[in-house]
């Protein structure tokens, strides 16, 4: 999948696709297609190295690594955004930035709505419409493209369960879901509102919960005068 806009990184990116390598390092067994490669390779095994920064104790055998390191002890930010406050002094960093700002969308899904700025974004969502699922359950009709969701899903069919309540009836096979329902046998609450009598152990109901004494709503629909604090 690689892609470039210069013709000479494409060049040398398909010599690592060459079976045939024909000079060798002295120092290890790595071996090469050209004497680029190899006097790049060379460098690792250097002690020594040739580019030292001024300000600080870094020091490489690349001239343009040195150049991007100076970058990071400038103060002044040459590249700005004239749509926000951010700035920066990475071209490429600039250039992935501007595209948060763009209305156009020039990467879609073919198969539901989603667009994207760039493009590996669209590549790695398009995985989720995959219909190819290699998994299959051996007591249901279940498939999974992973065998975590597999392993996941044939707790299910487990009549065992390895997690039991010592208060009630209830079993499991998540150690976690014990650990939630054991909280509903609590008689004293650890949770309490401050502006009401509410009281949980439950910290995402906890924080729900408080959301209804604010008065700001964050969350406002775009179609009529809705609003919420919870998104």
């Amino acid at each position: 999948d690689y892609e470039t806009n210069v013709k000479r990184y494409l060049k040398r990116h398909v010599i690592k696709h060459k079976v045939c390598k024909s000079l060798r390092c002295d120092l290890c067994s790595f071996t090469a297609n050209n004497r680029w490669l190899l006097k790049r390779h060379l460098l690792k095994h250097k002690i020594s190295k040739d580019y030292l920064c001024g300000a600080c104790s870094y020091a490489t055998n690349y001239k343009y690594h040195l150049k991007l390191h100076m970058l990071t002890h400038k103060v002044s930010k040459d590249l700005k955004c004239d749509a926000c406050d951010y700035a920066t002094n990475f071209k490429r960093s600039f250039e992935r930035h501007l595209l948060a700002h763009t209305n156009s969308k020039d990467f879609k899904c073919a198969n539901c709505d989603y667009e994207t700025n760039v493009k590996r974004y669209l590549k790695r969502h398009v995985i989720k419409h995959k219909v190819c699922k290699s998994l299959r359950c051996d007591l249901c009709s279940f498939t999974a493209n992973n065998r975590w969701l597999l392993k996941r899903h044939l707790l299910k069919h487990k009549i065992s369960k390895d997690y039991l309540c010592g208060a009630c009836s209830y079993a499991t096979n998540y150690k976690y879901h014990l650990k939630l329902h054991m909280l509903t046998h609590k008689v004293s609450k650890d949770l309490k509102c401050d502006a009401c009598d509410y009281a949980t152990n439950f910290k995402r109901s906890f924080e729900r919960h408080l959301l209804a004494h604010t008065n700001s709503k964050d969350f406002k629909c775009a179609n009529c005068d809705y609003e919420t604090n919870v998104k």
